[in-house]
């Protein structure tokens, strides 16, 4: 890859949707202070109502539209097809209900500027449920080697947290049809395998815990799909591989709700809470380069 940073690097968000109006609203609402973005690239997959939207949330929205529901997968591969044509340096991700907290995305911006050989960053996370209440905290390996290692056992980036290189995507590929409802999964292994990568360890993100989203609609198909990613890059000889199996097994039988209940009650009892969190020595390094 080539890790030079392009001349003050176009930065786009891409917002795949199909759904409720007021879930794109309120994540373009999130955005609509980010002075790094350049451009928001929604793609209407096939909405009963072709996407409108109002003055305000962002001064640069581009949408796509597919006239036919085609799906998320095909949705982020339309909206990466044309950030591939248009030379943009950097993506982010935002899922539609999902919403970013004040200077995120400058951040990151920030941390791949000063860090030409990371391929892709995410960040730790809030889970919170429709109410806005805190269920409990999203927070993954920081550094690229126990990132690699962790996602032979699990997801190691939420999508709405991670922005990329465009290049990278050149190198690895779109998404791909053969894993539904864990096509981010097999995406970022892919990357992970191939460049190194990194979690800021802070939180960036608030995400919805909703009952009508994929997760919670497609457990068993996301969790069928998990089983079979881990065996697609299975290393005997790592415990992860292991665990990951067994994990994936176990989770095929359990409802997303339990998976929620078991993780708050594991981030009270570690002690989790929104401001928890170790700046590892390499990443600490990276953001703060005089310390």
């Amino acid at each position: 890859m080539n890790t030079t940073k392009p001349l003050a690097a176009r930065v786009a968000v891409l917002m795949p949707f199909y759904g409720r109006p007021d879930d794109l609203h309120k994540s373009l609402q999130s955005l609509a202070e980010e002075q790094t973005v350049h451009d928001v690239i929604v793609v209407d997959d096939g909405n009963a109502e072709p996407v409108t939207i109002p003055k305000g949330l962002h001064d640069r929205v581009i949408v796509l539209r597919h006239e036919k529901n085609a799906g998320i997968t095909e949705a982020r591969n339309t909206g990466w097809q044309y950030i591939l044509k248009a030379g943009y340096g950097y993506v982010g991700n935002l899922d539609a209900g999902d919403r970013l907290l004040s200077g995120a995305l400058a951040k990151q911006v920030a941390f791949l500027d000063a860090s030409p050989d990371c391929a892709m960053v995410g960040s730790h996370a809030l889970f919170v449920d429709e109410y806005g209440k805190t269920l409990y905290r999203f927070a993954p390996p920081c550094d690229s080697a126990a990132i690699l290692r962790m996602l032979h056992r699990r997801m190691c980036f939420l999508h709405s947290t991670v922005m990329l290189r465009a290049e990278v995507v050149r190198s690895v590929g779109f998404y791909r049809e053969r894993y539904p409802a864990a096509e981010d999964y097999d995406f970022f292994f892919r990357i992970a395998e191939r460049f190194p990568t990194a979690n800021l360890p802070e939180i960036l993100l608030e995400y919805e815990v909703s009952p009508s989203s994929i997760s919670s609609l497609r457990r068993r198909t996301q969790v069928l799909s998990k089983l079979r990613i881990i065996l697609a890059h299975f290393e005997p000889g790592l415990l992860e591989s292991w665990r990951g199996l067994a994990e994936a097994a176990v989770g095929a039988t359990l409802p997303r709700s339990m998976n929620t209940l078991f993780h708050t009650l594991h981030s009270r009892w570690v002690g989790q809470g929104p401001g928890a969190g170790v700046l590892s020595g390499a990443i600490k390094k990276q953001i703060r380069p005089d310390s």
